[in-house]
């Protein structure tokens, strides 16, 4: 497997792996995505659970500023592609570092580790309590005066989720973490309907 690659104006010699957007030439051109970069490298954090999400969208906001195709617009169709490719690619990167949920998901793929919400077992217990909390929301009367007790649990389990698998996860227990990452699932689904029948209600 090449370390190098070039880059498609100068030709210069480019590390694959190194964190850049960018040749460093003189006419300092885009390069295209590099996929072999993890999205905490891309926006220079630390690999891990626990993270600043104020720093993460401050790396965010400075990155599209010198990425946004609107400044490509008179450039080569190479520079727009580019321009393209790596804003999206941006993009893909924070909304998934900036969810509790993608993020851990997406530690677990750096991993190895794929969750499937069809074969990862949870207890039967856990199943049947998640079954009744979605009855519950699917009657209107329960989410008309905020807050409903059933919020208050729902983000509260959400909130201890976290906090067991920001441990977990700097334990590196996969197998732990993959198990509570299949509850929050479950959790974060019930918290978006309730978040849906608070606009629908105009629950602030």
């Amino acid at each position: 497997e090449f370390l190098f690659e070039k880059c498609w104006k100068c030709q210069r010699e480019i590390d694959r792996f190194e964190c850049t957007t960018h040749c460093p030439c003189e006419k300092n051109v885009l390069l295209p995505v590099k996929r072999e970069i993890d999205y905490f490298r891309l926006f220079h954090l630390p690999k891990s659970f626990e993270l600043d999400v104020n720093l993460l969208t401050k790396a965010f906001r400075t990155k599209m500023k010198l990425l946004h195709p609107d400044l490509f617009a008179n450039k080569s169709s190479e520079d727009q592609q580019y321009s393209q490719d790596q804003s999206s690619y941006l993009n893909e990167a924070y909304s998934t570092l900036h969810s509790p949920l993608e993020r851990a998901l997406y530690l677990l793929k750096l991993e190895n580790i794929i969750f499937e919400e069809t074969t990862t077992t949870l207890d039967p217990d856990f199943l049947m309590k998640i079954m009744e909390m979605n009855e519950e929301l699917a009657d209107d009367k329960t989410i008309k005066h905020f807050p409903t007790n059933l919020a208050i649990e729902i983000r509260q389990e959400m909130d201890s989720l976290l906090k067991q698998l920001s441990n977990t996860l700097h334990k590196m227990d996969l197998p732990k973490a993959k198990e509570l990452v299949g509850k929050l699932n479950y959790y974060t689904n019930l918290d978006d309907k309730i978040k849906s029948l608070e606009l629908k209600h105009g629950i602030l």
